[in-house]
């Protein structure tokens, strides 16, 4: 279905789709010769025009990033997709890389990969890229690494300082200061592994890294950007019954839209609806409202509508709920059941252009601080897998460097 909606849909105009079939099937203009970085925008127009776009891939880095795809970078921001474009030139016959046969190269890579790495057994089964979560949400893995460490957890303790124990014998290992509930509390350790979010890094690790305060706050002319940018964006999570939604027939076969049949939806700017995307909650994981009911859960702000951070909750609502009513709701819809909002004043790190050459040079001061990992999602990805992925790797690392200190 998803193949004959974008052949014959009306997602994209015939134009549109011819400019894409193009660059994916024959080929598109190369990338800049001088090296300079591109923007996703660039990246994307260049290779499928600008219809694909405005159309697709706005709406989609909107919900991923909550960014303006204008100032994030390709290459930082969707490194797997930009790696389509080398595999597409590692083709010898295809000299103008015409992107459809890079992916497909990557494709069958990636299921050797897997079948090399398959799932464990006892894991629960599933389809790879299919969303999933736990039964009682995501707060189910902290809380179960919780229960393991017992009250080795230190809950609203802010780290200010990390120094050496004694700066003529680094093998001695660290001292981490703490602002917390009862006072000021130090703790020695061999190693320190920080996913403090950049813009709350400042002056913690100076003494150890002289260079960082500098680099955490280093001013990007192309985006106009000191830092690490972390946009507003807040979560609102609404109930409304079945029969407030629009009775109308989907297109190839999709369903009716009163049934929500799918993830959810995300929203071109070009359409002037504010919120960036909803998730059909009660479609993906059933149980969790009655069945007369339909859960949304919808976010808005982002870097290109910052003001939802200094919004009132029920405003925020408001705008949501009125967007609901332009793309599914009936407009007599009854109001909706309010069942939770959080505004995170600084939500997502935005990988705008400059973000790697930031990252080599963290990395290259790391290698100074033996037994420091500078960590968080503005290295590993912002997605939850990259997140949890990242960590478990980074967590054998530690552990290796540990065991090595112990034999020493």
């Amino acid at each position: 279905g998803i193949l004959k909606f974008g052949l014959t849909g009306d997602l994209l105009s015939w134009p549109g789709k011819i400019r894409a079939a193009v660059g994916a099937l024959a080929g598109h203009a190369p990338p800049p010769a001088d090296g300079t970085e591109e923007t996703i925008r660039d990246w994307v127009t260049r290779i499928l025009g600008e219809e694909v776009f405005a159309r697709i891939i706005d709406p989609f880095v909107s919900g991923v990033y909550a960014g303006d795809p204008s100032t994030l970078s390709m290459k930082a921001a969707l490194p797997k997709i930009a790696r389509i474009e080398e595999y597409s030139y590692d083709i010898e016959w295809n000299k103008f890389g015409a992107i459809f046969y890079g992916g497909l190269a990557r494709q069958v890579e990636l299921t050797k990969e897997r079948k090399a790495d398959p799932p464990k057994p006892e894991w629960v089964e599933f389809e790879y890229g299919n969303p999933g979560s736990y039964k009682n949400g995501l707060s189910t893995l902290p809380k179960a690494i919780e229960k393991e460490l017992g009250d080795r957890v230190k809950l609203e303790w802010t780290l200010t300082r990390v120094s050496r124990i004694d700066p003529s014998r680094p093998s001695l290992g660290y001292l981490a200061s703490f602002s917390t509930p009862t006072g000021p509390q130090t703790v020695r350790a061999k190693s320190v592994v920080s996913t403090l979010p950049a813009h709350a890094a400042d002056s913690v690790f100076e003494p150890v890294l002289p260079a960082s305060p500098a680099l955490f706050s280093r001013v990007r002319d192309a985006v106009n950007r000191r830092g690490i940018y972390y946009p507003p964006v807040a979560a609102v999570t609404l109930a409304y019954p079945r029969s407030s939604f629009r009775d109308v027939d989907l297109p190839n076969d999709f369903g009716k839209l009163s049934s929500l049949p799918g993830f959810g939806l995300l929203h071109p700017r070009s359409e002037g609806i504010r919120t960036l995307g909803t998730l059909w909650s009660s479609s993906l994981f059933p149980g969790r409202c009655p069945d007369d009911y339909h859960i949304l859960l919808n976010y808005i702000g982002g870097s290109r509508d910052p003001a939802i951070g200094t919004m009132k909750e029920e405003d925020i609502v408001r705008a949501v709920d009125e967007d609901l009513r332009k793309v599914l709701l009936k407009r007599d819809a009854k109001e909706p059941k309010v069942l939770g909002v959080k505004v995170w004043p600084t939500a997502i790190p935005q990988y705008e252009l400059g973000h790697l050459e930031i990252m080599t040079e963290l990395e290259e001061m790391e290698k100074t601080a033996e037994g420091l990992w500078i960590c968080g999602n503005y290295r590993s990805g912002v997605a939850f897998p990259d997140c949890v992925t990242f960590g478990y790797e980074q967590a054998k690392v530690v552990r290796e460097f540990l065991e090595t200190r112990t034999k020493v």
